[in-house]
């Protein structure tokens, strides 16, 4: 035989195929252990996939869900006062300016500007604050006596505004510069 088991006698041939045999079972029983463990391997990733897909849809739900009641909550701030400004408008059909529609008006804009607040609009400091070239636009300067009064806003001609902090508008102001008075000595 080809093989090599020529050589050997019966008993010892037989003793071989026997070992061959349990080597071949036990061989088989490993690859079909290793077959039951990729398996299980495989249907726990898909298992994982499958729950990373669902959990990923659920916060894109999640967050279209918080965008709609985001946009829901800004528009419900600035629904009143739209409401208010279309009843002073209608009260205004045919008539000229009246001391009603004035007030109404104003109680509208404050409504607007709570609504604006509540979103963090604040406005930026004015009169007698100190000048802040980050916050305060310089339209003039004006000159002052008074030591406590140089580089603070004297007056505002347009108010300023930051949200959280970043400025939307800055103020216009006219601030005060010190200068001696004329004569002293």
């Amino acid at each position: 035989m080809a093989d090599g088991t020529a050589d050997l006698p019966d008993d010892a041939t037989s003793s071989r195929i026997a070992e061959l045999e349990a080597e071949l079972r036990a061989t088989r029983d490993e690859a079909e252990a290793s077959l039951a463990r990729l398996r299980t391997v495989s249907k726990a990733y898909a298992d994982t996939q499958a729950e990373m897909r669902a959990y990923k849809e659920r916060m894109e739900a999640r967050a279209k869900l918080d965008s709609e009641l985001q946009a829901y909550e800004r528009v419900k701030l600035f629904f009143d006062p739209v409401t208010n400004l279309r009843r002073s408008i209608q009260v205004a059909d045919g008539e000229g300016p009246t001391e009603e529609l004035v007030e109404g008006l104003r109680m509208v804009h404050q409504q607007f500007m709570e609504a604006l607040a509540r979103l963090g609009l604040e406005e930026v400091p004015g009169e007698g604050a100190p000048f802040d070239p980050n916050l305060h636009e310089a339209i003039a300067v004006k000159p002052v006596t008074d030591p406590d009064l140089d580089g603070r806003v004297l007056e505002v001609h347009k108010a300023g505004y930051a949200v959280k902090g970043r400025v939307l508008q800055a103020a216009h102001v006219v601030i005060g510069k010190l200068r001696e008075p004329v004569g002293e000595a």
